[in-house]
């Protein structure tokens, strides 16, 4: 009875939580993580790595990590379209009490010219999810004249775990005119995206208990301009996103400094480039970001400032979060800024 009553009680206390998705400040560099409609979009194949920490003041903060692999399968050179793939695996950890979903899905995209400068991609995303709840637990049988005692034995609740299937969908607009070369420097790329996560409603709750997931909606928009006759590019973003009762507005540009362009012939000579960048999370965080290009290779790292009430509970502590991506080959397509 005390299991059911605790379970019972766990699932009020994070009722908000468990029905949303986690926030990541480095979103919109998460290719399907963000949107389907990416996967294999403007390269051969592309490996990304996320991490992020909050409340590091806390004993155990919280704790989420993203691996996004996405490549192309199948291209059409007379037509220009393209068929991709993508894995994208997450896991989350929240508390003490490792309350975690782990998830696991794999996309399908498709992709079609409507012009030299233009492009429309749809993808589907499918896979599974897993929530849990363990970590160490306290009982009050454990707790006798002298205060806590592990040597007695209290309630054993066994590991609560629920498997789901979970899917999702996306469409994008993609663009791009223009070159990204030191000399010129007057390209330009934008993208509008679409997507949609949890369009089944997995049912995570635990003990019988009902607790759909709310779909996600995420909109998104990015636009890269190269400020002519410099190596400076600047790249405007901004990404609203709806579950639920929850609505998240987050907004905000990184300015781009090119140190070196890829090389146009032999393909020997990458890009080169570091960029700064700030953002608002409305109502919540600032975001202050860096990031570096380096070769196949591009490192974010970024910083949640927390602005909202929380900060005077959680002591001013805020969100630590690193991004490593791989990308061998030359990038293409209509976005070719972003």
């Amino acid at each position: 009875m005390k299991k059911l009553i605790y379970l019972i009680c766990l699932i009020f206390v994070f009722w908000d939580v468990n029905s949303q998705d986690y926030n990541m400040a480095q979103a919109l560099d998460m290719h399907t993580y963000l949107n389907p409609a990416n996967a294999g979009l403007n390269s051969n194949i592309m490996g990304g790595l996320a991490y992020r920490q909050q409340w590091n003041n806390i004993s155990k903060p919280y704790r989420t990590a993203i691996l996004d692999i996405n490549g192309r399968v199948m291209t059409q050179g007379a037509t220009g379209s393209v068929l991709g793939m993508g894995l994208v695996v997450v896991n989350d950890v929240a508390g003490v009490n490792e309350l975690s979903t782990l998830s696991a899905q794999v996309a399908i995209m498709g992709k079609i010219l409507l012009d030299e400068k233009q492009n429309i991609s749809a993808g589907i995303i499918g896979g599974i999810m897993q929530r849990k709840i363990g970590g160490d637990l306290t009982w009050s049988d454990q707790y006798d004249d002298y205060g806590y005692n592990p040597n007695v034995p209290g309630d054993v609740l066994k590991t609560e775990r629920r498997l789901v299937p979970d899917v999702g969908a996306g469409l994008q607009w993609s663009y791009g005119v223009g070159s990204s070369t030191l000399s010129s420097n007057d390209a330009i790329g934008a993208q509008v995206g679409l997507s949609f996560y949890h369009l089944n409603k997995p049912d995570v709750g635990f003990h019988e208990m009902n607790d759909e997931r709310y779909i996600r909606g995420v909109l998104h928009g990015s636009v890269g301009i190269g400020v002519k006759n410099t190596p400076l590019q600047m790249n405007p973003q901004c990404l609203i996103q709806f579950q639920g009762p929850s609505r998240m507005y987050y907004t905000g540009a990184k300015v781009k400094y090119l140190l070196q362009e890829q090389s146009r012939y032999t393909g020997f000579l990458f890009s080169r480039s570091i960029g700064i960048g700030g953002y608002y999370r409305f109502k919540d965080a600032i975001v202050m970001l860096i990031q570096l290009e380096w070769d196949n290779f591009s490192f974010g790292i970024s910083y949640d400032i927390t602005v909202s009430d929380l900060s005077l509970k959680m002591g001013s502590q805020g969100s630590f979060e690193v991004n490593l991506k791989y990308i061998p080959g030359k990038a293409t397509g209509a976005n070719r800024l972003l």
